[in-house]
């Protein structure tokens, strides 16, 4: 075959997948730019894989990364119109929902499965404590008061017979939780990877418990969302990139090592750390079963004025 007609025959054979993958795409002059803010974590490797692979160019979409601290700096980002998705914990989303903010839940992310956990609540190696009902009183340290790791701690320690009001808060990042239980600053704190299997490597502390095992179900725990106005009005896009997202996961949570490369230097990790940390699991379709556990919680310790039904954040706009 001569190398031009092998050139359109591939152009060809992609028009032809991209139509079979994605039906509703109608290619546009310029593929529209989506600006997706979020942190930097693990659970970040299935967009990283689409990107690289060519998924979304593929779908007419020029999708930007941006980065973001936290959570609540996510959702704000999204309100101020600094980025059109971004990606956060579930909880960000359900307070910001539930005072009001419209939005709208465009792909799921990391999911909890106990056999592939990513954080959890960890004491100083020689700690004396034993059980959840012996945190009663004690100095535990989270990411936020009202995370979702946070409420499931004290659902946790209150199914336990145990009084979760009488735990001591203080916010950390992970980086300072082992340092802070070392010095015996606080008796238990909530850590993520890396820095959990380094801590517990060194042996300078334990895990203690799986706090979200206070959940009544395994619950999603991050979700990527926009605004509703922005979905309504780009509804093709908002389903192509969710789709996309969707496939990209199923394809990480398999494929740990090849999508591991590109995550690397944006988390600033060596290649072994990065190879022996823990790695999630992200869901690959929405289960609002799997949502309504974290409203109800978040009610149940006043993190939002009232209840409403998980499949809201998920009616198209």
């Amino acid at each position: 075959m001569r190398a031009s007609s092998r050139r359109t025959f591939l152009a060809g054979a992609a028009a032809a997948a991209t139509a079979t993958t994605y039906p509703n795409v109608v290619r546009a002059a310029e593929p529209l730019t989506i600006r997706y803010v979020t942190s930097i974590a693990d659970d970040l490797r299935g967009y990283l894989y689409a990107q690289s692979s060519g998924m979304f160019k593929a779908a007419g979409l020029d999708v930007q990364l941006v980065g973001s601290a936290s959570g609540v700096g996510v959702a704000e980002t999204i309100v101020g119109g600094a980025a059109e998705i971004g990606k956060a914990s579930v909880t960000s989303v359900i307070a910001a929902y539930s005072h009001g903010l419209p939005f709208y839940l465009v792909a799921p992310g990391l999911f909890h499965r106990p056999q592939e956990l990513t954080a959890g609540i960890c004491v100083a190696a020689d700690s004396p404590l034993k059980t959840v009902a012996d945190l009663q009183g004690k100095i535990v340290s989270s990411t936020g008061v009202g995370s979702i790791a946070s409420l499931g701690l004290r659902s946790l320690v209150d199914g336990a017979g145990g009084n979760a009001n009488t735990l001591k808060w203080v916010e950390l990042p992970f980086a300072a939780v082992s340092p802070a239980l070392e010095a015996g600053r606080i008796d238990a704190g909530l850590m993520g990877e890396p820095a959990m299997s380094a801590g517990i490597k060194a042996g300078k502390i334990r895990y203690f418990v799986d706090e979200l095992s206070g959940y009544s179900r395994p619950i999603l725990e991050v979700a990527s969302f926009s605004t509703r106005e922005f979905a309504s009005k780009n509804k093709d896009a908002i389903l192509r990139f969710g789709k996309i997202i969707e496939e990209a996961n199923n394809y990480a949570n398999t494929h740990v090592a090849e999508t591991l490369p590109p995550l690397v230097p944006l988390m600033r990790l060596d290649p072994k750390t990065a190879t022996d940390m823990r790695h999630g699991f992200s869901a690959t379709a929405f289960d609002p079963n799997a949502l309504q556990p974290v409203i109800d919680l978040m009610v149940k310790y006043k993190q939002i004025p009232a209840t409403f039904d998980a499949r809201e954040l998920l009616k198209p706009p």
